[in-house]
């Protein structure tokens, strides 16, 4: 009788240690799956960004962003000005939506995808204008980010509102 209850419990623990590593082992599947995915989207933002900031490292692209969003000199947004801020604008745009992707992932705290949901809303008229659309590429991130702007707690910068005033006395 007593080998009996000795080989139960010897089971009864093994099947319980089974269940554990099997437990154990399914959340490690599903971890090195997310940082699997998430390296394949890093890579892939890098490229696009290398390619779209090819850009943005000559002096007079940084002279047109300095103009733009630093004096507001907004009427310097046409032709080649435009366009070259749209490639730099482009690359930001998949840096941000990467980073929605890796907070939504689990895989970055909040404070960094804080900033960088608010630096995208600030965005959001700009890239308008500039015809990059949040909505069709990305219709998560842009109704996360209406509501970051319709919430309390967002202050858009002060750019982004003397680039809205700018837009609407064009008419």
């Amino acid at each position: 009788m007593q080998s009996n209850n000795v080989l139960t419990v010897t089971t009864a623990v093994g099947n319980a240690a089974l269940l554990a590593g099997l437990v154990f082992l399914i959340f490690e599947l599903k971890q090195n799956s997310s940082i699997a995915k998430s390296q394949i989207r890093q890579e892939r933002v890098s490229g696009l960004i290398e390619q779209f900031s090819s850009n943005a490292r000559d002096g007079v692209l940084s002279d047109l962003y300095y103009d733009v969003f630093i004096e507001g000199q907004f009427d310097l947004l046409k032709g080649t000005n435009k366009a070259k801020l749209y490639q730099f604008e482009i690359a930001r745009f998949h840096r941000l939506e990467d980073v929605y992707f890796q907070y939504s992932s689990g895989l970055i705290d909040y404070q960094p995808y804080r900033f960088s949901m608010e630096r995208a809303a600030n965005r959001l008229p700009f890239w308008e204008f500039l015809k990059i659309s949040v909505s069709t590429r990305n219709e998560d991130l842009a109704r996360d980010l209406e509501e970051l702007i319709e919430s309390s707690d967002y202050n858009p910068s002060d750019w982004r509102k003397k680039f809205i005033a700018w837009e609407k006395s064009r008419g």
